[in-house]
């Protein structure tokens, strides 16, 4: 589970959407008031409230820990190099036979989100759908096989104490680079103005 290396990350600004608020020193991420003036580009995020970080994997074992505190919602694992990032990450669909949702393409994430009466924890790859999970951790292992195409997800409040909350196996990363990615959500008037914490 914790096998591989312990990575230091560091958040990347230029891919921030524009109403993240970042720390100096790039560990701590969250969503302010009001919009920065910030180029536009194809890396940065217009829509979702997401950053990822200065760092990318191509091959090999990773992991780090995110404090997510007692946050009313929040979005982490980790994307492709080769995803969209303008645009919503989960769209609505509409058709019939029947209405659902579906996740972009390349996006490995779990979440939490407190208005999800009874199912608060999700996961999205290209399909979103929630999880149990008996307690609410404040820290969060992301743990990354890239050659056996998977991403894990623990409960890691206290340095022996990991629980298993969500793994994506069979990820199709096509040999392209992913990238670490943290989405504190929207601020909602103020009740999720808490941080993401790289640790």
């Amino acid at each position: 589970m914790a096998s591989g290396t312990k990575e230091d990350l560091t958040l990347d600004p230029t891919t921030a959407h524009p109403l993240l608020e970042i720390s100096q020193d790039r560990k701590e991420v969250k969503c302010g008031t009001f919009p920065k003036d910030v180029p536009a580009g194809l890396r940065r995020f217009d829509t979702a409230n997401c950053v990822v970080a200065e760092q990318s994997f191509r091959a090999g074992r990773h992991y780090w820990d995110v404090s997510v505190g007692r946050k009313r919602r929040w979005n982490l694992g980790v994307v492709s190099d080769s995803a969209e990032r303008r645009g919503r990450l989960i769209r609505r669909k509409y058709w019939l036979p029947w209405f659902g949702e579906d996740c972009i393409k390349g996006y490995w994430l779990i979440g939490y989100d407190v208005q999800k009466a009874g199912k608060p924890y999700w996961a999205f790859d290209t399909h979103p759908m929630p999880f149990d999970c008996s307690h609410r951790p404040e820290t969060i292992r992301v743990c990354l096989d890239y050659e056996a195409g998977e991403v894990s997800f623990y409960g890691a409040d206290g340095s022996n104490n990991f629980t298993p909350l969500y793994s994506f196996y069979h990820a199709e990363f096509k040999g392209t680079s992913v990238y670490p990615l943290f989405d504190p959500c929207w601020h909602d008037k103020g009740g999720n103005t808490d941080p993401l914490k790289i640790l």
